[in-house]
């Protein structure tokens, strides 16, 4: 048996849908209202607007180094972690953020890894 869902499928479109909103306005009053997603931000200003805790910080750059990252996947990190941030509904990116962003890599990895 499966184990209840915590969340449904109501909840999450409630979830998602305010986290789009939030990315629209963002870019928006950065005058950047040709930009709608995280998605299409550039690597600049993601780094502006999705700029982690200290903490997030560090475990980025240390799993970029222990990965050997490139600037494109260190971006593709940031990217996921700025919108499970707007998912939460907050507005810093915090090391809970960033480690989750780094599990889901780690997953495309191992089934990378796996189909090899």
């Amino acid at each position: 048996m499966l184990p209840q869902a915590s969340e449904g499928s109501a909840e999450v479109r409630a979830r998602v849908t305010h986290a789009r909103r939030m990315q629209i306005e963002r870019y928006a009053a950065l005058g950047l209202a040709r930009i709608r997603t995280n998605a299409e931000c550039d690597g600049a200003m993601l780094e502006q607007i999705a700029a982690p805790d200290r903490a997030g910080l560090t475990l980025l750059r240390e799993a970029a180094d222990a990965l050997s990252l490139s600037a494109r996947g260190y971006h593709r990190t940031l990217r996921v972690a700025r919108t499970l941030a707007d998912l939460d509904g907050e507005e810093a990116v915090a090391r809970i953020h960033i480690a989750e962003a780094l599990s889901y890599r780690g997953e495309t990895l191992r089934r990378a890894q796996v189909a090899a």
